[in-house]
């Protein structure tokens, strides 16, 4: 699975969060949320925890 660059990254700005804020969070290490952000592969799970940190539906952020 992979986030939508821009998607996830207007996400994550609404949000208020930064990327290390939402590694710290989640528990995940700055460079996978990065990856993440970056059109990296993921994990179903950890982008649902993703979203749910960011408050917005996982739909709206996978890149289809």
């Amino acid at each position: 699975m992979r986030f939508d660059k821009v998607k996830a990254k207007t996400a994550l700005l609404v949000s208020g969060k930064t990327q290390s804020d939402l590694a710290d969070s989640l528990e995940l290490s700055r460079r996978w949320v990065g990856a993440a952000f970056n059109g990296g592969n993921i994990s179903e799970k950890t982008a649902r925890h993703i979203a749910d940190a960011l408050n917005a539906p996982l739909e709206s952020l996978i890149d289809q």
